[in-house]
Formats: C-alpha cells, structure tokens, sequence
C-alpha cells in the first residue's frame, strides 16, 4: 500500500488503528483541539471514498502525520489546500519575528522548508529519524565518544539533508530540528568523551541554540547540563553552576522526576569543583528524593535513562572524594558498578578505573591493581579518551608508590597501552596493601 493514503501513512508511523486513535486523542489534547475519533471513524476517513473530517480534526490530523490533508487521500478544498501547503499561521509569523530579533543565520535554519518541489517529510521520516538518532546511546556506551561521534557525524548530514531538500509542514520542521538539537547534545557529550573539549562546547552551543529556537525546554536543559559538566572538566567553576542552576530553573516548570534528579546531580558535581560541598551535599540529597518519586515518570525524555540509584551512587563517592574521604567513597563506586546494566561497557570500565584510583588514594594499592587491570582490559578496543586519560591517571598515580604492589600495576597498565605521566616515587610505609 502506498504510503500517501491516509492508511499507508498511518503504518509507516508505525500505528495500528487503535494506538493511532490513541496517539489522535494525546495530539488533540497537545493542541488544545476539541476533536476526537474513534477506530469506525478512522475506517471511514482509509476508505476509497472518504468524507472530509471536521476543522479541529484536520489540524489533529496534520500534526500527527506531518502531511496536508489532499496527501492523506481528502478531497479538500482549494482555500484549505493553500493553507496547508504553506503551513501559515500566526504561530508561523511570531517564529519569523522572533528569529529576525536574533539574526537573519539562524533564522534561515529555523523557518519552515518554503514550497518548492521536494521529497514530502511527514511523520513516518521523523520516526525513522528519531530511531536512528536513539540508536546512538548504544554505540556511545558500548565503544566510546570517538565510535560514537562517526555515527552521529552521519546521522546529521542525513537530518541536514532532510531539512534542506524535503518539503514539509512546519510541525515537521520543529521536529526535524528538534533531532538536530538532539544529535548536537550527543555531539556534546561524545565530543567531551572524545577528549576534544573545544568541539564539546560548540555542539552543546548548538544544542542550546536549537532548543531556545524550536521552544523545547527539555533539550534545553539537556545542553545546559553537558555544558555544566565540561564546565567543571575545564576548570570553570562558577560556569559550571550557573548552567547547572539554569538548568534546574527550567527543570521545576517544565521536567519531572527523573530530569529533576539528574539536574540536582550536576547541581552537586558544580558546588563540589566550586568548593561548596554542603550546597553539593544538599544537591545529592535533592537528586535523591526525586529519584524516589520517579517511578511513574513515564514521560522522561530518552537522555535520562541512566539516570538511576547508579547515578546517585556515584556522585555520592565523588563528594566523599572531594571532601577528602576516599574511603569511604569506595561502598559507593562499588555499588554502583553492581547496578550498571550490560549495555554500559564504557561506563563500567569508567566506573572501575574510578575505582581503583579512589583505592590507591585509600592505601588499598593491591585491591586497585586488580580493578585498574580490570578496566584496562575492558577499555581495549575502546574509544574514549575520558577511560584512557583516567587509566593513565592510575598508572601514575601507582608509578609514584615504591612498593612491589603498585610497580607491579604500573607495569601492567604499560603492558595494556596505559603509560604513566610521571615516573617519580616515593616509598610509602603505611596504608594497606593486602
């Protein structure tokens, strides 16, 4: 069946008629549309012949499938035609004013596709779109920034060709930059994993860019907490909280648990590289009451997924750290490699170097070794720059303990391709190295 019928478009959204009848109601309720439908009507509209649906029901129609209603297989007339061909509305003209006020570049990436002849992209692409662009989280934790940075290199030449060549309805055209804002918020993080810091800033700077344009508060808050997290890597303190800050202003209008929870855990993390650790010590206890409340946030966006008592457990150890506890980071690191998912290999691998450094600093030098030979042999393979620098980290830290148990890890770091930075030493005569 051909995909411009009301039915073929229904299928290539990946909609049976019943969820469809459900997706309609959610859609009607998002536009504020009093319209509804039931599965006899929508067999009436897949028929050869079908009558023309009500006003409130056509806008519902079209921001659901992304097309015109003549391209759904409706008799529709001429006045109705040039309306959806252009896509005008008021909200298209306060788009245009809005983008003119922040200058005429950006504005060109965010206006609706203009009427030209072109390939129609309609809500069945975005899908497809937005499949490819979740399937970059796989390749990011399995591999690494660099594997996964390829990926979505390619993904977005793919959306930019889209934009640029496809001719559709201005709710697709929100959309498709919507997944550009998204990708340039992968490309932030990949970019930082990567080792390239600099690239990190410029994709999260589009990220945000996107996000304010487009009006998604959601990926705003996403770029503002990649942007709190290179802050603090770069050595930028009050950066780093004040885009954590900003970022958990939006989350208390518009996010729920779980964005709440991971936004109050880079809250933490930004006090703590600002020497604030009982702003970052509220900030953990934050993330976990809004963990506890998110179990039936159904409506978390995809980037949240990790967020968890892994997360949480964590950040705590980093704040044991910070505040010159190491060991009693250890419970913490150690629980939250137990609940990382088999998916997340880069993460365990990260989790695991962390590990051993945090024991090293703890005097516990043969329980590092086993976990720095550990992830050293994990992160073969690997692309991240992030594990590399880490393990490295380990190996130098190691290399300055003049005992047989931490010569014997620096060794078998090197052997892995992880060479320390320094090879001064010192002899250690306390600290415990069963």
């Amino acid at each position: 069946m051909s995909t411009r019928t009301l039915a073929g478009l229904r299928k290539a959204a990946g909609h049976t008629q019943e969820t469809f009848v459900t997706a309609f109601t959610a859609m009607a309720k998002q536009l504020d549309v009093a319209a509804a439908v039931s599965v006899r009507q929508l067999r009436r509209w897949e028929s050869p012949d079908p009558p023309l649906p009500h006003p409130g029901q056509q806008a519902v129609l079209e921001a659901l499938l992304g097309v015109p209603l003549e391209e759904m297989g409706f008799t529709v007339p001429a006045e109705r035609r040039h309306a959806s061909a252009v896509g005008g509305n008021t909200d298209r003209v306060e788009r245009r004013r809005f983008v003119v006020d922040v200058g005429a570049v950006l504005g060109a990436s965010v206006l609706p596709a203009p009427v030209r002849p072109g390939r129609r992209i309609g809500a069945g692409d975005v899908q497809r779109l937005a499949a490819d662009v979740a399937g970059l989280y796989a390749v990011d934790h399995r591999q690494g920034g660099r594997a996964a940075q390829k990926a979505a290199a390619k993904v977005l030449r793919t959306l930019d060709t889209t934009l640029a060549g496809g001719t559709y309805l201005e709710r697709v055209g929100r959309d498709l930059h919507a997944l550009t804002g998204t990708v340039h918020s992968h490309l932030g993080w990949m970019e930082f994993d990567a080792g390239r810091p600099g690239k990190a800033r410029t994709a999260c700077a589009e990220a945000l860019t996107s996000a304010r344009l487009v009006g998604d508060p959601l990926l705003e808050v996403r770029a503002l907490d990649s942007l709190s997290l290179l802050a603090v890597e770069q050595k930028r303190p009050w950066e780093a909280v004040a885009a954590a800050t900003a970022a958990g202003d939006l989350a208390q209008h518009h996010g729920g648990p779980k964005v709440r929870s991971v936004v109050a855990l880079r809250q933490a993390r930004a006090f703590s590289a600002a020497g604030d650790h009982t702003a970052a010590r509220r900030a953990l206890s934050q993330s976990l009451s809004w963990h506890d409340r998110s179990g039936t946030d159904t409506d978390a966006p995809a980037w949240t997924a990790f967020a968890g008592q892994v997360e949480v457990d964590y950040a705590t150890a980093a704040w044991h750290t910070a505040t010159g506890h190491p060991l009693h980071a250890v419970p913490f690191l150690r629980s939250a490699l137990s609940q990382l998912g088999a998916g997340y290999s880069r993460n365990a691998a990260l989790y695991r170097a962390r590990l051993a450094e945090v024991l090293l600093a703890a005097g516990e030098v043969e329980e590092s070794a086993a976990e720095a030979r550990a992830a050293a042999t994990s992160a073969q393979g690997m692309t991240s720059a992030r594990l590399a620098d880490r393990l490295r980290a380990v190996a130098s830290a190691a290399g300055r303990i003049d005992t047989a148990a931490a010569r014997d890890c620096a060794e078998q770091l090197r052997a892995l391709g992880f060479t320390a930075t320094t090879t001064t030493r010192t002899t250690r005569s306390s600290g415990r190295t069963r």
